[in-house]
C-alpha cells in the first residue's frame, strides 16, 4: 500500500467512497442468519398479529392486549411483510439497517452544512461503526434506532429552523417529529423535545419568550391532534386507561424511583464508564476535550454550542435512571460524536498529549486486530467455515491497509478508523454469526417451534390454560401456521376453536387427561411443552371464557 500514500494523500474523499462500497455487506450480510433474539419476538409479534386480526389500532401479544409501546413500529412491520411477502427475520431486521442508514446520512447533511463535509462523513461513520451498534443492535428488529433518527431530526428541525428564524415550522415541524416518535416508543419523546426547546431558546438562541408564542401553541396543537387522533381512534375499539397507565409505567420503572438506593448508586458510579466502553472507540475521542479554550470553541460555534449543550442537558435523563440500557442512548451518541470529531480534527496539528495518546492508543489496537485474523484458521468454531483461508488473508489485508493508512494518512484518520471498522464487521459476519448460530439457546428454540408449525400445518395452535409460552416460540408458531397462539382461557379466543386444534400444554396440565401427543420440547427455564390433541370434545365450555372476540378495523 505504501507506494499508493501519496495517492490518498491527495484524495481524502476515497476512504469515504471505500466506506460506502463496504457499507451494505457490512450491514446486510447474514443479517437473518440468527433467531429473533431479545426483544425482538416482540415486535415481530405484535406486527404479525395486527396482520392477522386485521385492527391496527389495537395491538395484542399472543392474543393478550398489549399496552407497552404505540403501533407505529408495527404498523411499519406490516408493511414490510406485505412489501416483501415474507416474514423472515431479515424482514424483520430491515427497518433497523434503513434507520441506520438515515442515521448516517442525516448526521453527514447536518453536520457538512455547518462544519464541512469531512466531519460530516466522519460523524455519520462514528454513529454506525460505534461498537455496540455495530457489533449488536445494528442487526436487530428493535425500534431505537429509528426512534433515534426521527429524534435527532427533531433536534436538527429545532436548530436550522432557529437559524433561519422561522419560528412557526421550527415548532410544528419539531412537534410533528415529537409524535412520530411518541407513537414509536411513548413519553420518552416529550421529554426530548422539551429539552431540546429549552436548550435552543435559553442558551443558543437567548430568548426565551419564544416558547410563549402562538407559535408554539401552534406546534402544541399539532402534537395533541397527531397523538389524540390516534388515541381518539384507539378508545373505540379498548378503554384507554390501561393504555396510558402502561405507558406512564414503562416510562417511569426505569427511574431512581422504581430501583432500590444500592442500585442506584452503582448506575451513578458505573454510567460514564458504561457509557464509554458501549461506545468504543469513538468515545475516546472525548479526551480531545481536554484542552485550553474548549468552552471559547464552543461559543464560537453555535452548531457545536447546541450539540454539547444537548449532549450535556439530556444526559442526566440516563444517567439517573438505573433501568437505562445502551440501546437508549442512541439519541444521545449523535450529539456526543459530532462535538468530538470536530475537537479531533480541528485541534490535531497542535498534537497535544490528548491526541498523541489516542493515536497511539487506536493505532495499536488497529495493529494488533488486523494480525490477529491470521489465526482464524486455527480456531475451530471458524475452521468449519466455507472459504475461512481466504476470507481471513482478505480479512487481514484490508483491515492492514487501513491500519498503514491510518499511520501515514494523519489528516484522513478518522475516515480509514470508519473503513476498518466495516471492514472488522464483514469479518464478523463471515465468522462470529454463524459460530453464535450453533451457541445460541435462542437456535434449537427457533427450531422446536417451526416444527410445531409443521405438524400443525394450517390448523390453530392454543395454549393450554396458562402455559408457558416464549414469544419467540410464539412467533415462529404464528408465523408457521397463520394463526395467533391464544390461551384456552383467554378472553380473545375465537367462540368456536376449530375441531382439529392442537395445544401446548405443560405437564402440570396433562394429568388425568386423555390426549394425542405429536411433539414434545424443552423452552427456555426448562419448562417441558408437549403438542397434543384431546380426545374429548367440548374440552372447555363456555363458561371457561369470555365470546367477545378482538373487534376488526
Amino acid at each position: 500500500m505504501l507506494p499508493f500514500l501519496p495517492w490518498l494523500r491527495a484524495r481524502p474523499w476515497v476512504p469515504a467512497v471505500l466506506a460506502l462500497l463496504v457499507l451494505l455487506p457490512a450491514l446486510l450480510l447474514n443479517l437473518g442468519l440468527l433467531p429473533l433474539i431479545a426483544d425482538e419476538p416482540i415486535r415481530a409479534l405484535v406486527a404479525l398479529e395486527l396482520k392477522l386480526h386485521g385492527n391496527y389500532f389495537v395491538s395484542t401479544l399472543q392474543g393478550e392486549y398489549y399496552f407497552n409501546k404505540p403501533p407505529l413500529f408495527n404498523w411499519l412491520l406490516v408493511g414490510f411483510f406485505q412489501l416483501f411477502g415474507s416474514v423472515e427475520e431479515w424482514v424483520i431486521r430491515l427497518p433497523t439497517v434503513l434507520a441506520l442508514l438515515g442515521m448516517g446520512a442525516s448526521l453527514y447533511y447536518f453536520v457538512s452544512r455547518r462544519l464541512g463535509w469531512v466531519l460530516g462523513v466522519v460523524a455519520a461513520l462514528a454513529f454506525i461503526t460505534s461498537g455496540r451498534m455495530l457489533f449488536y443492535d445494528s442487526f436487530l428488529g428493535l425500534i431505537d434506532t429509528l426512534h433515534a433518527l426521527v429524534t435527532y431530526l427533531g433536534f436538527m428541525a429545532v436548530f436550522e429552523l432557529g437559524a433561519r428564524r422561522r419560528w412557526a415550522a421550527l415548532f410544528v415541524v419539531s412537534y410533528a417529529l415529537t409524535a412520530v416518535g411518541f407513537l414509536l416508543k411513548g413519553l420518552p419523546s416529550l421529554v426530548f423535545q422539551g429539552v431540546a426547546l429549552g436548550v435552543y431558546f435559553v442558551f443558543v438562541d437567548g430568548h426565551w419568550r419564544r416558547l410563549l408564542s402562538g407559535a408554539h401553541a401552534m406546534g402544541l396543537a399539532v402534537l395533541l391532534g397527531l397523538i389524540g387522533g390516534y388515541f381518539a381512534v384507539y378508545r373505540h375499539f379498548h378503554p384507554l386507561h390501561d393504555y396510558l397507565a402502561t405507558l406512564l409505567d414503562q416510562s417511569t420503572q426505569r427511574t431512581v424511583a422504581a430501583h432500590a438506593w444500592r442500585e442506584s448508586l452503582a448506575h451513578l458510579v458505573k454510567f460514564p464508564f458504561d457509557f464509554i466502553s458501549d461506545f468504543l472507540p469513538w468515545t475516546l475521542l472525548l479526551l480531545c476535550l481536554a484542552r485550553p479554550g474548549w468552552r471559547q470553541v464552543l461559543r464560537e460555534q453555535p452548531f457545536l454550542r447546541f450539540n454539547a449543550l444537548l449532549f450535556a442537558a439530556l444526559t442526566p435523563v440516563f444517567w439517573l435512571s438505573p433501568g437505562t440500557i445502551p440501546r437508549y442512548l442512541f439519541v444521545l451518541t449523535p450529539l456526543c460524536f459530532t462535538v468530538a470529531v470536530y475537537f479531533y480534527q480541528q485541534f490535531w496539528a497542535e498534537r497535544r498529549w490528548s491526541h498523541r495518546l489516542l493515536d497511539a492508543v487506536l493505532l495499536t489496537a488497529m495493529a494488533l486486530v488486523s494480525l490477529s485474523l491470521v489465526a482464524v484458521p486455527w480456531i475451530p468454531a471458524a475452521a468449519v467455515q466455507p472459504g475461512v483461508v481466504w476470507k481471513s488473508a482478505l480479512g487481514a489485508l484490508a483491515l492492514a491497509g487501513c491500519t498503514l493508512a491510518y499511520w501515514h494518512l494523519p489528516a484522513q484518520r478518522l475516515a480509514w478508523l470508519g473503513l476498518f471498522l466495516l471492514c472488522m464487521r464483514v469479518v464478523f459476519n463471515w465468522f462470529v454469526l454463524p459460530a453464535r448460530l450453533l451457541t445460541r439457546d435462542e437456535t434449537p428454540y427457533r427450531t422446536a417451534a417451526i416444527r410445531v408449525a409443521e405438524i400443525a400445518g394450517h390448523a390453530p395452535v392454543y395454549k393450554l390454560a396458562d402455559t408457558h409460552v416464549d414469544n419467540d416460540e410464539a412467533f415462529y408458531i404464528t408465523r408457521g401456521t397463520g394463526h395467533i397462539v391464544y390461551s384456552s382461557t383467554s378472553a380473545q379466543l375465537p367462540a368456536a376453536p376449530a375441531k382439529n386444534a392442537f395445544y401446548l400444554a405443560e405437564d402440570r396440565y396433562l394429568i388425568g387427561r386423555r390426549y394425542h401427543q405429536y411433539y414434545e420440547f424443552v423452552i427456555d427455564r426448562g419448562i417441558r411443552l408437549h403438542l397434543v390433541k384431546f380426545d374429548q370434545p367440548g374440552l372447555f365450555s363456555s363458561s371457561n371464557r369470555c365470546l367477545n372476540r378482538l373487534p376488526a378495523h
